[in-house]
């Protein structure tokens, strides 16, 4: 391509040179009608006039092309950065449900825990009901298991001190 743009460059350049020495020699001057009036002009100053004319044509073409390039880029990017900006601000909604899920839940096990607290201390602060407490009862099951607890009503734990001591009044040895 650059090579391409420097080849008519140069054609440009030596059309302009040929040109310009050809019409260097015509003394004939060129009548322009413009608005209404004559204008008449050698035929260099018409050469040269039309150079700089297409030369500004040309300048702003490109600066028309550029101008349009670099909007429509502007224009890309900033969808682009808007797009990212509201991933970003989609990822910050998740994020932010997300935290507020698990706080909710984090206070809710709270709030269970303290209520199951709060039983447990209204429970320990009521006072015994029945003729033992809750450590001493046993259940129907328990007493079949161990039929030592049925025997004196007393509860597992006394039943395997007896036992324990019972041995130990026999002459069985104790590890």
């Amino acid at each position: 391509m650059v090579l391409l743009g420097v080849i008519l460059v140069l054609l440009a350049a030596a059309a302009g040179v040929v040109l310009v020495a050809g019409t260097a020699r015509l003394t004939d001057s060129v009548q322009i009608d413009v608005l209404g009036g004559t204008l008449s002009i050698p035929p260099l100053t018409l050469l040269i006039t039309g150079m700089v004319v297409i030369s500004i044509f040309w300048l702003g073409w490109v600066l028309l092309r550029g101008g349009l390039r670099r909007t429509k880029r502007r224009r890309v990017e900033a969808k682009e950065a808007a797009a990212a900006e509201e991933a970003r601000r989609r990822d910050e909604a998740q994020e932010t449900k997300r935290m507020q899920g698990e706080f909710a839940a984090r206070e809710q096990a709270l709030l269970e825990e303290r209520r199951l607290r709060e039983e447990a201390e209204a429970r320990a602060g009521e006072p015994a009901t029945g003729s033992a407490t809750s450590n001493q009862r046993l259940t129907d099951s328990e007493r079949a298991v161990d039929p030592r607890a049925n025997q004196g009503g007393g509860t597992r734990a006394e039943a395997a001190h007896e036992g324990t001591t019972s041995g130990a009044q026999h002459g069985d040895r104790q590890l």
